[in-house]
């Protein structure tokens, strides 16, 4: 059994919109659904034996509502499509007998269901399940006909109606009937995970606070537990005695919900973030993510648990700061060897990563492996031409110049010579020549000259 509220635009103030009406559904059941701000659908069943027959669960549905400041119609049918039609086409309060849906249908009109579609009932696919776009189909097709009420559309023969007007043309003819062509989903409203502790006394240093966070994360991790969600941003805000608000936000590479676990990178956190003053109020607010589920294989080795990934990344960022940690990007620049750090992901998109064609692929010829900084070396010139080339830096032998491929100028970021905000590199400017060298000793460098320091310099080695 099921009823449905649908309040009129015009009937109440702008600013009653569906949180009021859901209030009301709440109220009665948890499963109900939401059909925009103005029309809400209720799961009734059982309730019978506790409030009474349909007509009391109705005057107790308008009672509610009243009390909350809004005019609504009700309807109550077996069928949720009878409920919801009926309650849009009737004021007050309808109670449709069962068995007796589609007879009470019949005599409405048919731009009943226009009404209906504006407010998503139409959203069904053809074999009659929720799907996640709304599909529209036009009625005047029916009108063309000379239809005029619903009855005359539930009377159409479906072999008939689908071979015109496709199977979704079935859909408004069950509606017409007072059949549900689709179950009730039920609207889950947002839970907010956040909780707050005040302290009798301000507490100084880690060792307390972690006792204030276990009492904090315990029940949200239980929550977390039976939702199924995991934790994917930590806010935690520390109200100080010097009534300043001392905040950090830690995010996680992997969901997680293990309250140890979420202590510990808390408090690694503000191992290297330590707040300036005492602290006599906590809040945590963290902010979900569907769980993280992993298929294993039996000729792989696992992975590393989230919990152990996620503490690892945390000490490494406490004991070398979160700057310098993460994985490698490519930056929009021409500065040999720049690039950026991003935070670190446990999980990556194979399928959607752009793939080159297979007629695009070659056979790798060489590579250049890039030193980390520029060696420093020395080289004897002839006529613009590096002819020898040698360094102290061990692995480099150095020796005569085979043959030389260059030079090639390259120049930029004159115009910024401090280092780029949340960059992994410096901005400086640069001014150099480069080389390609083959050398006595077998190998093949990238070298190049700083224009502006006259110095020469090992870029890279070529594989």
């Amino acid at each position: 059994m099921f009823a449905c509220l649908y309040r009129p635009p015009a009937a109440d103030r702008a600013d009653r919109r569906a949180e009021a009406l859901v209030s009301v559904a709440r109220e009665f059941s948890p499963r109900y659904e939401c059909h925009g701000e103005a029309l809400v659908s209720i799961d009734v069943s059982g309730l019978d034996r506790l409030v009474g027959p349909p007509s009391t669960i109705g005057d107790e549905l308008r009672r509610e509502a009243a009390a909350r400041g809004l005019h609504v119609h009700v309807a109550i049918a077996r069928t949720r499509s009878a409920a919801l039609i009926i309650a849009l086409a009737r004021p007050g309060l309808t109670i449709v007998d069962p068995g007796r849906e589609r007879e009470t249908l019949a005599p409405l009109p048919l731009h009943i269901l226009e009404k209906a579609q504006g407010l998503g009932l139409t959203a069904y696919g053809s074999d009659g399940l929720q799907g996640p776009e709304p599909v529209a189909l036009s009625l005047e097709p029916f009108k063309r006909w000379g239809f005029r009420t619903l009855g005359e559309l539930a009377a159409l023969p479906p072999a008939e109606l689908s071979a015109r007007l496709g199977q979704r043309a079935l859909v408004w003819r069950a509606v017409a009937r007072g059949d549900d062509p689709a179950p009730l989903v039920p609207t889950i409203s947002e839970e907010r995970f956040e909780s707050t502790i005040d302290l009798d006394w301000p507490i100084e240093g880690l060792e307390p606070l972690s006792f204030v966070l276990t009492r904090l994360l315990e029940p949200l991790s239980a929550r977390l537990e039976r939702r199924d969600r995991g934790a994917a941003i930590l806010h935690l805000t520390l109200r100080l005695v010097t009534k300043d608000e001392y905040a950090r936000r830690l995010q996680l590479p992997s969901p997680l919900r293990d309250g140890r676990t979420l202590r510990t990178l808390l408090l690694l956190d503000l191992e290297s973030h330590p707040p300036p003053a005492a602290i006599d109020r906590v809040t945590l607010v963290i902010e979900p993510t569907p769980g993280r589920v992993i298929q294993h294989t039996l000729f792989t080795r696992a992975h590393p648990t989230p919990e152990q990934l996620s503490t690892l990344l945390a000490r490494l960022g406490a004991l070398m700061g979160q700057e310098r940690l993460g994985a490698p990007a490519t930056v929009d620049s021409y500065r040999p060897g720049a690039f950026d750090m991003a935070p670190f992901a446990t999980e990556h998109d194979l399928a959607s990563s752009p793939q080159p064609p297979a007629s695009t692929l070659h056979p790798l010829a060489s590579a250049l492996r890039r030193c980390r900084y520029p060696v420093p070396a020395r080289a004897v010139i002839e006529e613009g031409q590096p002819i020898r080339l040698t360094s102290d830096r061990r692995g480099f032998v150095g020796g005569s110049v085979l043959a030389a491929a260059g030079p090639w100028r390259t120049s930029g970021a004159w115009w910024n010579a401090q280092k780029a905000p949340g960059s992994g590199f410096r901005a400086q400017s640069w001014d150099r020549d480069e080389w390609d060298v083959a050398l006595a000793d077998g190998g093949v460098y990238r070298v190049f000259r700083d224009r502006e320091t006259g110095g020469w310099f090992i870029d890279g080695i070529v594989d």
